[in-house]
């Protein structure tokens, strides 16, 4: 007896088995979040629409219908720790949820300041486009010329917050740094303005990104001048600055200042909620070092005036791996620091 043709489809649907649904498969047609810790118009935000322009074509076959969307989402606050807590315990950890989030806010469990729900180790870090090499600057009317100035006359230093209150406040703390910190700036823009109108004689923290997307002309043109690199490496567009690590007198300082500044290698890094699949996070990783590469990307970046020099995720990890590692005084001493940069 013959099988009827429809009885026959159904039992060859049977015994073929159904193919494993892929990364791809899952991403198709979906519009996921990007969380960004900062207010819209910053340097953050140049990176985040730059991520959701371009991320989704490395999630779906290129060419092929039902690729992606991403939506920017803007949550700021405590130093993009608001959005950091958000990732850890309520966004979808399913990857289709990321943020973008200040460095600082992987070690603010360390520092105990800011009310924390995560372990800045346990997230999923994609990696981050550029290194965000930070400096002192002084702008040229100020009368500040170099390092030493910083020791001995001190720079009325203006802060926003984040790293801009942070680095200044390190400095004055652990290297005996003389600077006058003028609080209250409403995010970068605002302190660049105020730079403009001599409201303060310059600034300290992880601006190099910020210099290049809002005022490229600025270091061209000697209007700002940079001091001080702040990091843990030169970065040959400051010139002959000298870098703060120069200026440490002991072991415990080098250490209490690795903790302190050394988050600047992860630049403005990208990351997804912990317990994420697995597969999909090595898929996630994968896109987002793909995009990094990419020349249309990379295209678009320079029109953004977005400077793109990667960090790879296993580098940020092992850099929060050292970090929580600090001894316990070390930390201690990083925490009262941290408090006074509130």
């Amino acid at each position: 007896m013959k099988l009827g043709l429809p009885i026959a489809l159904l039992a060859l649907a049977l015994s073929t088995p159904a193919r494993a649904q892929t990364p791809a498969d899952f991403y198709r047609g979906k519009t996921l979040a990007l969380d960004v810790g900062f207010n819209p118009g910053g340097g953050y935000d140049v990176y985040a629409r730059l991520f959701a322009k371009h991320f989704p074509r490395f999630l779906h076959p290129e060419g092929t219908p039902g690729a992606p969307s991403v939506v920017v989402r803007n949550m700021p606050g405590a130093g993009s720790v608001i959005a950091a807590n958000h990732l850890a315990s309520r966004a979808a950890a399913d990857g289709t949820e990321f943020g973008l989030v200040a460095s600082t806010a992987a070690l603010e469990p360390l520092f105990g300041v800011a009310q924390t729900q995560y372990d800045g180790r346990d997230f999923v870090w994609l990696g981050s486009a550029n290194r965000e090499p930070g400096a002192c600057f002084a702008s040229a009317a100020s009368g500040v010329a170099s390092a030493r100035d910083l020791f001995e006359r001190g720079m009325l230093t203006g802060t926003a917050g984040t790293s801009s209150l942070l680095v200044p406040t390190t400095l004055n703390n652990v290297l005996g740094a003389k600077l006058k910190l003028v609080r209250g700036y409403a995010g970068t823009s605002a302190l660049m303005l105020a730079i403009e109108r001599g409201e303060v004689q310059g600034m300290c923290g992880m601006v190099q990104g910020a210099l290049e997307t809002e005022h490229p002309d600025w270091l061209a043109n000697g209007l700002v001048k940079p001091v001080l690199q702040i990091g843990l490496e030169r970065w040959a567009g400051f010139g002959d600055a000298p870098l703060v690590t120069e200026f440490v007198k002991n072991p415990d300082d080098a250490q209490l200042l690795r903790l302190l500044i050394g988050w600047s290698i992860m630049g403005r890094p990208f990351l997804a909620p912990p317990k994420t699949p697995p597969e999909r996070a090595l898929f996630l990783r994968t896109a987002f070092a793909a995009m990094m590469a990419d020349a249309e990307f990379r295209a678009d970046a320079r029109k953004s005036r977005a400077g793109i020099d990667p960090i790879g995720a296993a580098d940020i990890a092992a850099f929060l791996q050292s970090a929580y590692a600090t001894p316990r005084d070390i930390v201690d001493k990083a925490r009262a620091i941290t408090r006074e940069s509130q």
